[in-house]
């Protein structure tokens, strides 16, 4: 395939385009991005044509994430940092679902054409194109507000995780500890530097082998993406059934900034149910990846109820207040 073959050389060339259009943009910065995983994804036909072409022998798992500079990330943020945290908080939506990812599409709107903001932009999706060995697929290029928009697309895993699967008795589990963005973002803030405390808010990592690991036991899931209690209402939503959760039992960074750890979001950590009988059998199976699971709560009655909450209230994350 000629169009895979050229965007191979892409990759690996950092051709000398001049840049006075979107094609020239899309041609430079754009094309050839995770051009080696073409093959192993089953991607036909990537950036280049109207349209990407992938070989689905299953179903497609989708999702898309936008990210607007001042909103969801900081203006003061380098454009790699930007591209990076950009595909990894749509690939969180794929590992929520227990799936694997293919693919994504990018949509950038940027204020100007700037081809060394574009470079280092580029490294920024080659490094996480690397990372979970994912294909850019396609997308769109046009001028105003700086802004992101990402879709993604993955395969199933064992079992398609909803949230509207937890049944009366499960345990709800958590995945790891909650905050570590919280901490690095206010780090990074005042800092602007890339050091161990503020890489978890600047490189968010997908939970992909998480959720597949739990994919065979869970009967719901979802991503902290917007704050624990704001997302485990959504669980509860669609589920149509009440939780106890114990904030004791919630694993955070910093009992300092307890509060905080629950409501900021942007951890990307997973929310889950498990049938009691099945959570020995799940947590031997973490282990074998180095990872834990923390129980703090069931599904019961008709409604959330909070315990040891000596807050006088909890948010989340609100696109609109």
């Amino acid at each position: 395939m000629l169009e895979g073959v050229w965007a191979h050389l892409v990759y690996l060339k950092d051709i000398q385009v001049k840049i006075d259009s979107e094609f020239s943009i899309i041609k430079k910065y754009l094309t050839g991005i995770g051009a080696s995983y073409l093959k192993q994804n089953g991607i036909k036909l990537s950036v280049g044509d109207d349209c990407a072409v992938i070989a689905a022998k299953s179903k497609l798992l989708i999702s898309t994430d936008t990210s607007v500079e001042g909103v969801h990330f900081l203006k003061s943020m380098q454009p790699d940092l930007i591209a990076y945290r950009a595909v990894a908080i749509a690939l969180s939506d794929i590992a929520a679902m227990g799936g694997i990812p293919i693919a994504y599409n990018l949509s950038l709107t940027i204020p100007r054409a700037n081809s060394t903001w574009m470079s280092v932009f580029k490294k920024g999706l080659q490094k996480i194109s690397k990372e979970y060995q994912i294909v850019l697929t396609g997308g769109d290029l046009c001028k105003g507000s700086l802004q992101i928009s990402v879709t993604v697309l993955g395969k199933p895993g064992k079992k398609i995780l909803l949230r509207s699967g937890a049944k009366k008795g499960d345990i709800l589990c958590v995945s790891d500890e909650l905050g570590k963005a919280y901490i690095g973002f206010k780090q990074f803030k005042t800092s602007k530097m890339i050091n161990q405390k503020t890489r978890p808010y600047l490189f968010p990592k997908a939970q992909i082998n998480y959720g597949k690991v739990i994919s065979s036991y869970a009967t719901s899931a979802i991503d902290i993406s917007d704050g624990l209690i704001q997302d485990l209402s959504h669980l509860i939503d669609r589920s149509q059934i009440g939780c106890t959760i114990d904030l004791l039992k919630v694993p955070v960074i910093s009992s300092k900034f307890f509060k905080q750890c629950l409501e900021f979001g942007d951890d990307y950590q997973l929310l889950y149910t498990v049938p009691p009988k099945r959570l020995a059998s799940l947590k031997r199976s973490l282990k074998s990846i180095n990872k834990k699971c923390h129980t703090i709560g069931v599904m019961n009655g008709k409604k959330l109820e909070i315990l040891n909450n000596s807050f006088q209230s909890l948010k989340g994350w609100n696109h609109f207040s």
